[in-house]
């Protein structure tokens, strides 16, 4: 079993030499290999990246960076042709561990419980005690009555709390940071295509939880930090498809999902996820 660590990039130097100066001392006694796809980023990424190519990271220059997230992603996963068993992390380029324990933890949870598909993490914003991503859970579109369900985040830009610091059952979690199985990934034909800079990995969570009735957990106990979407501030090309994936997702997922989000609210206890059985 290895891990394959898969990383799409553009521009943003400074954020992705921060990821790796903070991601390396985690990896510490595990066996991986660090996929990054360099889309012809014009700031001098691709010349400081390829410092670092060895046996364990590589670094693939792309020619454009018209793609969306889910055909770079599919594109990196069929490059490292990872084998079935090998864990796959997904991992944004804004990305900070600010512990060398994180990503441990959550591998901890894939293997122990056969059961989960999916392991995120709860995510801060930089430096910081505020939250920025603790779980996406679904609401009532209260301007569409009877609509389907929408997808948030849970507790966006409050302070952390211990109840924040467990580990929880979620429909869905963010793939800034996401932990899976590649039989999984490939058994549900990875991101959907039609899903374009949101949702990706929502529609993804929903597949493995909901079509390979796997669970997808929240993992608590991880202190890392995420600029949130940095190189979409830059081109936010997201906010032109926005709509048309709302309206996709929605429809795609009508009557699977759950409105769970005064579950969590209402009880701090709601989802605690306590390990196999």
């Amino acid at each position: 079993m290895k891990l394959i660590i898969l990383t799409l990039h553009w521009n943003k130097k400074d954020s992705i030499v921060r990821l790796k100066d903070s991601l390396i001392p985690s990896l510490t006694g595990i066996d991986y290999q660090w996929h990054i796809r360099d889309n012809n980023s014009s700031d001098g990424s691709y010349e400081e990246m390829s410092k670092w190519n060895n046996e364990n990271i590589h670094i693939t220059k792309y020619d454009t960076n018209n793609e969306t997230f889910s055909q770079g992603m599919n594109y990196l996963f069929d490059f490292a042709k990872p084998k079935d068993d090998d864990l796959i992390l997904f991992l944004n380029n804004d990305v900070q561990f600010a512990d060398t324990k994180s990503i441990q933890k959550m591998i901890n949870i894939l293997e122990r419980d056969r059961d989960v598909g999916i392991v995120g993490a709860k995510l801060l914003y930089t430096n910081s005690n505020k939250i920025q991503h603790c779980g996406v859970v679904f609401t009532e579109n209260r301007k569409l009555p009877g609509s389907p369900a929408l997808p948030i985040h849970l507790f966006r830009g409050t302070e952390v709390t211990e109840h924040q610091d467990k580990n929880r059952l979620f429909q869905a979690c963010t793939a800034a940071v996401m932990l899976l199985k590649a039989s999984d990934f490939r058994a549900v034909n990875g991101f959907d295509d039609n899903l374009k800079w949101s949702f990706e990995d929502v529609d993804l969570n929903l597949k493995i939880g909901k079509n390979l009735g796997k669970k997808i957990v929240m993992c608590g106990g991880v202190k890392v930090y995420h600029d949130e979407s940095a190189s979409l501030k830059l081109n936010p090309v997201n906010k032109l498809y926005l709509n048309s994936n709302i309206t996709y997702l929605t429809n795609k997922w009508r009557n699977k999902v759950e409105t769970d989000v005064y579950n969590y609210l209402k009880d701090t206890n709601y989802g605690l996820y306590h390990g196999p059985k």
